[in-house]
């Protein structure tokens, strides 16, 4: 009997110590989270669950609370699936034990994550009830003013805009205002999400100065409380630089957005979609400055990360293709527009249904880019009616002086504008091409002939500008692109065009003309891919 007892007391003892572990690995699993670091806190979530499932059994309350922080690294590892299982696996557990105050908080905390995932889903109607027992149980168990209140009414409240039910969304706000503000003090990080969540809900109103003060609350009071790389100041970041974009304070807000960015890169790695939000806010702040290169490369690095994580059929990439659409529209690069547009429609149709409200928008847009199309062609032909017009008087001399022309050149009606210059046989890259010649004016001279309807001026330097009109080389007519095939050199008095690359017999010669960013913005028709949509520069 005495060696049974040291048998039972040594087992005991081993009990205790392997449980200690367990409770020491998911407290440390807990930080890893809290810190947005959950590729670390999940071998430590678990090895602590093979511990307590071992020890204490499949149906403990441990095992669920463990299963509950295993889940959240998997959802915000963009792992939705096997999140919700465990999530679900610790809701049964939860519901079946025996209740006491711990318990009921472990259920409620379940339950608002499973209806976060859900919302995250867009699965509103599964997540709007999971917020109701989480707050109808937190008011039983905790009291109407306790502060896990404000997180849950928070949550809700973000429910209600997904719905378009902001005014019970902004009830909610107000509620978690006052008990954040009376449980922890005006300068607690809870008390900042309540402002940024006001200043969130007028932002989505389109109400871009009532909502301004709320997110410049929410970033004071989260950078004074948290670490400088915290994800939840990222998200202060992003807000203010969203509604600084609504009030066209654009350098302001390109920096917040970088700053967000970088704290996520930091967080979560590059190709995070934690980020994609913000780095789809960047691209569409780029894209209301009228910047032609920059949209499209972040709208494509967003869908690449959302492909990846989602899947190339899932409705939020679809809602980023839609960006990307309205982008090559805007640029009336169509042709690019068009099947972007028809994949839009198909994902809704295949994931929503042909009657789903996404499905109509998408038709609408389609529509519109269709309409588009059809008046640029209509307005390109009137285009070339009118420069036909215009050049007509000019027609027996557009040629090109072969004294000044190293390469056979020829002077004809260019796709762009009026006439363009072309190669009549192929040009390697680096050689000179052909003089800009024509009158030397000063540059008073010069403005004065600017207004007429043909001009053909080119700056020399800061004392003379050339007038190709008066005895022009033919070079005059090589047209503007962002994409240019030839470049300027200016050497001993003259001006003259070099190749940038090899030029092919058949081939428009293009320059890029870098109009000045202070003058007047002349669009850009040149339809190359890095099109920046004007003449000027940047």
């Amino acid at each position: 009997m005495p060696q049974a007892k040291k048998t039972h007391d040594a087992n005991t003892s081993r009990s205790r110590d392997l449980l200690e572990l367990a409770n020491r690995l998911h407290d440390a699993a807990a930080s890893y989270c809290a810190q947005g670091k959950h590729l670390k806190a999940r071998p430590l979530c678990l090895r602590s669950l093979r511990i307590l499932e071992s020890t204490l059994g499949p149906k403990h309350p441990d095992v669920a609370n463990v299963l509950h922080t295993l889940a959240s690294t998997y959802q915000h590892q963009a792992e939705p699936e096997q999140a919700e299982k465990l999530y679900l696996r610790s809701l049964d557990i939860a519901q079946t034990s025996e209740r006491s105050v711990d318990i009921d908080t472990l259920h409620i905390q379940i339950l608002s994550s499973v209806a976060d995932l859900y919302r995250r889903q867009d699965r509103l109607q599964e997540a709007q009830p999971l917020y109701q027992r989480a707050l109808a149980l937190a008011e039983q168990t905790l009291g109407a003013r306790h502060p896990y209140l404000a997180t849950l009414l928070n949550k809700q409240a973000l429910l209600f805009r997904s719905q378009g039910r902001f005014r019970q969304a902004a009830e909610r706000y107000q509620r978690s205002l006052a008990i954040a503000r009376k449980a922890w003090g005006a300068g607690h990080p809870q008390v900042a999400g309540a402002y940024h969540n006001l200043g969130a809900l007028e932002h989505e109103r389109g109400r871009h100065a009532a909502a301004e003060p709320f997110a410049r609350r929410a970033l004071q009071v989260r950078q004074r409380a948290l670490s400088p790389n915290h994800p939840d100041l990222a998200a202060d970041l992003s807000l203010l630089g969203a509604i600084l974009g609504g009030l066209k304070k654009y350098p302001e807000a390109e920096s917040l957005y970088r700053r967000a960015i970088a704290i996520g890169e930091k967080t979560y790695g590059r190709n995070h979609p934690e980020i994609a939000s913000t780095l789809n806010d960047l691209a569409a702040l780029h894209h209301a400055q009228g910047d032609a290169v920059k949209p499209e490369l972040l709208y494509k690095r967003v869908l690449a990360i959302k492909e990846k994580h989602l899947g190339p059929n899932h409705p939020d990439v679809a809602t980023t293709l839609n960006n990307l659409g309205v982008f090559y529209r805007t640029l009336e690069r169509f042709s690019e527009a068009r099947p972007i547009y028809e994949r839009v429609l198909a994902i809704f149709e295949s994931n929503l249904g042909a009657a789903h409200p996404h499905v109509a928008t998408a038709l609408v847009n389609y529509a519109r880019l269709l309409q588009a199309e059809a008046a640029a062609a209509e307005r390109r032909a009137k285009r070339i009616q009118t420069d036909l017009k215009t050049t007509a008087a000019q027609a027996g001399k557009r040629k090109v002086n072969p004294k000044v022309a190293r390469f056979r050149l020829a002077v004809r009606p260019s796709r762009i504008h009026r006439w363009g210059l072309f190669a009549e046989e192929t040009i390697p890259a680096g050689k000179e091409v052909i003089e800009y010649t024509g009158e030397r004016l000063t540059h008073s001279e010069a403005n004065l002939r600017a207004g007429r309807k043909l001009h053909y001026l080119f700056r020399l330097d800061k004392h003379w500008a050339i007038d190709g009109h008066v005895g022009g080389s033919g070079a005059q007519y090589v047209n503007h692109c962002c994409d240019p095939n030839i470049r300027v050199r200016r050497l001993h008095g003259q001006i003259l065009y070099f190749s940038k690359r090899q030029i092919n017999a058949g081939e428009e010669l293009f320059l890029d003309y870098k109009f000045s960013k202070k003058g007047t913005r002349v669009p850009c028709r040149c339809g190359a891919a890095n099109c920046r949509g004007t003449i000027n520069v940047k």
